[in-house]
């Protein structure tokens, strides 16, 4: 009787829990603690040009993924639209579900925004300066890590299944 009751605590609507995935804080710390090392990294290679840099290409990757994810939700799935805002929670930062998203269309959408975000950077090369074209490219994988784990993590289970990001873990269900 055990089994079937926690059967049911585990089914979401027509949705069954497959598995969760715990975000450890040590992971998390780790990763924001490689985000002030490039700050550091690049303070000591171009003093406050560095630093501005940093923000620099930080604020514009974050637009750019924002674009990215805008445009290509609007020709992929425009209903999905609206389940995607701006977040702030570790470590999921920047432009990510706030909903439910089906792993099929999440994979698509990182395939792009990894390869455009590339070609972004790759632009800034022959005219930036090369602490811009470092924080550039740094930012835009330091972004995508956490998800590229997450899909890495998930990379054997079923297309049509369900990812829901949470502050702690990451819920995976199928219908």
């Amino acid at each position: 009787m055990s089994e079937l009751q926690s059967k049911r605590e585990a089914t979401f609507y027509n949705y069954t829990l497959v598995r969760k995935i715990a975000l450890r804080p040590e992971s998390k710390y780790s990763y924001m603690s490689t985000a002030l090392l490039l700050v550091t990294v690049l303070y000591f290679i171009d003093g406050w040009y560095g630093l501005i840099y940093s923000i620099i290409g930080a604020v514009l990757m974050l637009l750019v993924h924002a674009l990215v994810l805008r445009i290509t939700l609007r020709r992929v799935d425009e209903l999905s639209e609206k389940k995607w805002t701006f977040r702030r929670d570790w470590p999921w930062i920047g432009p990510l579900p706030i909903m439910d998203t089906q792993l099929a269309l999440f994979r698509r959408l990182h395939f792009h925004l990894f390869l455009v975000g590339c070609c972004v950077s790759g632009l800034f090369y022959p005219w930036a300066p090369s602490s811009l074209v470092i924080s550039l490219v740094y930012w835009h994988i330091w972004l995508l890590t956490p998800r590229v784990r997450l899909l890495l993590t998930l990379r054997r289970e079923r297309r049509d299944g369900i990812v829901r990001l949470e502050a702690k873990e990451v819920s995976f269900y199928h219908q």
